[in-house]
């Protein structure tokens, strides 16, 4: 199994709309070992794969790496949603 860098591990937790005080409730893995995780300085293994068994069983799919490609992440929450990314308004405010 490989584990997903640092940077997925925050970006899974954003993608649910959690902050790491949410997830410490939620999973019983420590606020501590949650930053530690995201900043890549955690060396437990078994508590990264508890972290990332965490977001799996509520909706989020890691993508490893294929052909040259870094690591990725769906959020299986929002595949019902009908959403059309060209209508969505750009940086400044106007449609695209």
């Amino acid at each position: 199994m490989k584990v997903p860098p640092a940077i997925v591990f925050s970006l899974a937790r954003e993608f649910l709309g959690l902050t790491q005080q949410d997830v410490e409730v939620h999973s019983r893995i420590s606020r501590s070992s949650i930053q530690r995780i995201e900043q890549g300085r955690h060396r437990l293994l078994d508590t990264v794969i508890r972290l990332q068994e965490f977001y799996e069983g509520r909706g989020i799919v890691f993508l490893q790496p294929v052909d040259g490609r870094g690591w990725g992440l769906v959020n299986n929450n929002l595949i019902t949603l009908e959403v059309q990314l060209d209508k969505h308004p750009s940086a400044d405010g106007r449609n695209s």
